[in-house]
């Protein structure tokens, strides 16, 4: 569906109340300020021009909103002409996040080793630093200052076990680690956040997955079929305020190769805006390194 096309029928969407327009939503309760963690998994995806790609468009909508987020790459999709959107994510003030080598393989179900999972965090922390390097020597450094954040495909409850030191010896000493042993220190001071608060709804079942753009909408905001919304964290409990999850951030899962979600992003960077969003990159201020931060998709806590 072309943009044009989806902002004609969200309009029509809004006043037959499918979709809550921004005032009706900042009406509803006191506007307060709360901090949104906006999550893009799998890219890069450019185009040869940087300019018309998934990735590109994305990047540009939160350019043109003055929003900043956090990009969760595969090692295997960082092609060595990506040099531009690489650095591009560093200069307009987005985080890097490393997504393990690739998606096949990696998920709880499969129960892949803790082993298998640092190398292929290793193999990606190197290849994001190689290409970057070559590309750019500042905003290589800017990346070298930035936290090291990681999340499993798929996503997970707890502390992934590659991440937990005291499997740090068991590693080091790995035969497939061996040659790249001088990097296993990378693995340190990284930040968890394999689960997120809101699931964008390219993930889920395709028995209950939003199949148009102004369903991807409404789903994000209010939720459906057992998974949260935002407002179901802005009003939780009785009388509605906000849960505990909203006053430390709320991480929204996103995964800026779908078309949807990148038509849809302009209204709900407004939306989340009217309700008092403010938007950062990851780390959050409350995590700690190499320890559990969040779970995946759980319930508001009523304060």
């Amino acid at each position: 569906m072309k943009r044009r096309e989806f902002l004609r029928l969200t309009t029509l969407s809004v006043a037959g109340g499918l979709i809550p327009s921004s005032n009706w939503l900042a009406r509803r309760f006191h506007v307060a300020p709360f901090d949104v963690y906006l999550t893009f998994d799998d890219g890069p995806f450019p185009d040869k021009d940087f300019k018309s790609g998934p990735t590109d468009n994305a990047l540009q909508i939160l350019k043109d909103h003055g929003v900043v987020a956090t990009f969760f790459l595969h090692g295997r999709h960082i092609l060595n002409w990506h040099g531009p959107v690489m650095v591009r994510y560093i200069t307009d003030g987005h985080a890097i996040g490393n997504h393990l080598w690739s998606q096949g393989g990696n998920l709880v179900e499969l129960k892949p080793g803790y082993v298998r999972l640092a190398y292929q965090f290793l193999l990606t922390e190197a290849r994001i630093r190689e290409v970057l390097q070559a590309a750019d020597a500042d905003a290589y450094q800017r990346y070298l200052q930035q936290s090291r954040l990681f999340r499993r495909p798929g996503g997970k409850n707890s502390l992934n076990d590659f991440l937990d030191p005291t499997n740090e010896h068991n590693i080091l000493y790995a035969p497939v680690i061996r040659p790249i042993r001088d990097d296993v220190d990378w693995l340190k001071g990284v930040y968890d956040y394999s689960g997120w608060h809101i699931n964008g709804g390219e993930s889920i079942p395709l028995s209950v997955r939003p199949t148009t753009p102004e369903g991807r909408l409404k789903f994000i905001l209010n939720g459906a079929n057992g998974f949260y919304g935002i407002m179901n964290y802005l009003q939780a409990g009785t009388p509605p305020h906000y849960s505990v999850e909203a006053t430390q951030g709320l991480i929204v899962l996103m995964h800026d190769f779908d078309a949807d979600t990148r038509a849809i992003l302009p209204q709900l960077i407004t939306q989340l805006q009217s309700l008092g969003a403010q938007f950062h990159h990851l780390p959050r201020p409350i995590d700690k390194p190499n320890s559990t931060t969040v779970g995946i998709d759980h319930a508001p806590t009523v304060s």
